[in-house]
């Protein structure tokens, strides 16, 4: 058996050429037809008056990418189902994300919630949290750009390279023409997609493995099935307590202060639509999880007896599930086609969405604050960032090269979000909570937290003899085809330097689902011992402006919802001023006004 005998049909090929073209069409609509584009409340922000629904499954396919198709089903295989508890991390930070942070961000009303940070602390803080986000978001994209197109390589002797431009291009054409309502309007048709290819791949599998019962049996035999593991072992990969305190740290981080998400809540036209969003989002998102989940079991019962990896059917463990789809669909004209269509739906979709948020954020977190004298016109922002968004994805293109030489995309992907995101999470949390925290405190806490948590990572992606990684059994037992003199019984974890003497051996062997909370933690609890040596003092605590703040009263009735449509009169800010909100006219619909008189 081997990966280089099976090849696309030309139905396969329609599928491709289908899907790749009504992204791009989608993009020519909305650049060339419709409104053109031609503010940068449109381009970035879609109008500000996008539905519901589409911004909902546009907040789904951001954070469903690659990452998760290729790589829940690795982990599921390795080490169980330990791995769904993180589904309740993201219904926690679902939670508390709608009730505290969006009517929070709503209420600002700032097109780059970085702002914030400016206005609480210093622009120099704000311009490094700004540099972090797109250091990590660049490396994010350049990920999961390589995953499906290592996906379609694999299976259509394509070669990879070609693969990650075909697709990076088309990505880039979109998102760069037809701005935010293209991105969330590709985001729905690659939602749809990702489902449908999963679910074909549920149902063929459990029919092609004897049925529901027969996989069951595999995997309690295999001992995949365990939902009780509560050791306080940090270096263990999966357990309740990684799920709920790494992995809720971690889920909060993504929904509350990632611009990619926080730029969708501004782009409906109340904080109740924005709240019914992330719930719909949450939904979509715990169900196709749950569904990896599924895959990983049937992948797992198809070659619980001959390894994959350990066989040289595969080089890499994110080829398992193309592997498995190829076995399964092979004798379905076009639904090999369609599975690969699903996994570039999920990176084309991550990647549109960091492409347009990259692009806000220099203009409005860079270029605004260091040349406040020479702020170009609305219409030449516009024409800026549509040339940045081509900027960017041509980037996101040359490093996804780079990314052929690391392990596991999801592990990739959650230990340089868990590294980078969290520290910020954490500085907004010391923003809102703790007015005795200035911006000296802040600022100690943040890079003493973001060096330690850059350290860890790189320290750990170095070592070559790491605590055990506790990977559940595998066997090879059931290759009778191969020459079992070539397996190498060692190929999972390889690193690159001895370190049988490491004194920070146990520091490396963490498991990558405990940076997020490490950093988060970290960033509090640093800023909170600062701000007793050099904190705000009591007069300059009642200096900061209360919108900056989240007082208790807020957190335990939930912030509540300024609805667009109800009538309401309290002061609020956009962009750093004072407004007066009256008759149901929310501070979403001046801030067009206020961005013109900006510029004058």
């Amino acid at each position: 058996m081997s990966l280089k005998n099976l090849y696309l049909g030309w139905p396969d090929y329609v599928m491709l050429v289908v899907f790749l073209g009504l992204s791009s069409i989608i993009g020519i609509w909305h650049g060339c037809f419709g409104n053109k584009q031609t503010t940068t409340k449109d381009f970035l922000m879609a109008g500000g008056n996008m539905g519901m629904l589409p911004t909902a499954m546009s907040l789904f396919a951001t954070l469903c990418s690659a990452s998760t198709l290729l790589g829940i089903p690795v982990e599921i295989y390795y080490y169980g189902t330990m791995y769904l508890y993180f589904l309740l991390s993201w219904i926690i930070a679902a939670y508390l994300t709608s009730h505290i942070f969006i009517p929070k961000f709503r209420e600002l009303g700032f097109i780059s919630i970085y702002k914030y940070i400016e206005q609480r602390f210093s622009l120099t803080l704000r311009i490094s949290v700004t540099l972090t986000f797109i250091v990590s978001l660049i490396m994010f994209m350049s990920v999961i750009l390589y995953g499906p197109c290592l996906a379609l390589s694999q299976v259509t002797g394509l070669d990879v390279w070609l693969a990650i431009i075909s697709c990076g291009v088309i990505c880039t054409f979109y998102t760069s023409i037809g701005g935010m309502k293209a991105v969330i309007w590709t985001d729905v048709v690659q939602s749809f997609i990702m489902f449908l290819g999963v679910v074909l791949s549920i149902v063929l599998g459990f029919s092609n493995a004897g049925g529901i019962k027969k996989v069951l049996e595999i995997a309690i035999a295999g001992q995949r099935i365990d939902f009780f593991n509560i050791s306080f072992d940090p270096t263990i990969r999966y357990t309740i307590w990684t799920a709920l305190l790494g992995g809720t740290c971690y889920a909060l981080s993504c929904s509350s202060i990632l611009q990619t998400q926080t730029q969708r809540y501004m782009c409906v036209d109340s904080t109740r639509e924005a709240q019914k969003a992330i719930w719909i989002n949450t939904f979509l998102l715990v169900l196709l999880l749950l569904l990896c989940g599924i895959v990983g079991l049937l992948i797992y019962a198809k070659y619980h007896d001959c390894d994959p990896l350990r066989a040289k059917f595969v080089s890499r463990s994110d080829q398992f599930y193309p592997l498995f789809v190829m076995e399964t669909f092979s004798r379905f004209p076009g639904l090999t086609g369609l599975f690969i269509a699903a996994v570039m739906s999920g990176s084309l979709s991550s990647i549109s969405s960091g492409v347009n948020s990259i692009a806000t954020v220099i203009m409005e977190d860079i270029w605004k604050p260091l040349m406040p004298t020479r702020i170009p016109s609305d219409k030449l922002q516009t024409i800026i960032s549509k040339y940045m968004s081509v900027v960017l994805g041509l980037l996101t293109i040359l490093l996804a090269f780079l990314m052929s030489y690391l392990t596991n995309i999801l592990v990739i992907v959650y230990s340089v979000t868990g590294t980078l995101a969290a520290p910020i999470f954490g500085l907004f949390l010391l923003g809102f909570f703790f007015p005795r925290v200035n911006n000296r405190s802040a600022c100690i806490a943040y890079f003493i937290t973001l060096v330690f948590q850059l350290w860890v990572l790189i320290g750990a992606n170095f070592t070559l003899h790491q605590q055990p990684k506790r990977i559940l059994p595998i066997s090879i037992d059931g290759c009778t085809s191969l020459n079992l003199n070539n397996i190498t019984l060692n190929t999972i974890n390889s690193k690159s330097i001895n370190n049988d003497n490491n004194l920070f051996l146990p520091l490396y062997s963490i498991s990558f689902m405990w940076y997020g909370f490490n950093g988060v933690l970290l960033t509090v609890i640093i800023g909170l011992v600062c701000s007793l040596f050099c904190g705000n003092s009591k007069s300059e605590v009642n200096k900061i402006d209360s919108y900056l703040l989240i007082s208790c009263r807020q957190t335990v009735c939930c912030c509540g919802s300024n609805d667009k449509n109800s009538q309401y009169a309290q002061e609020t800010f956009i962009n750093g001023r004072k407004y007066e909100q009256v008759d149901g006219i929310a501070p979403e619909d001046k801030e067009l006004v206020i961005m013109s008189s900006s510029h004058v």
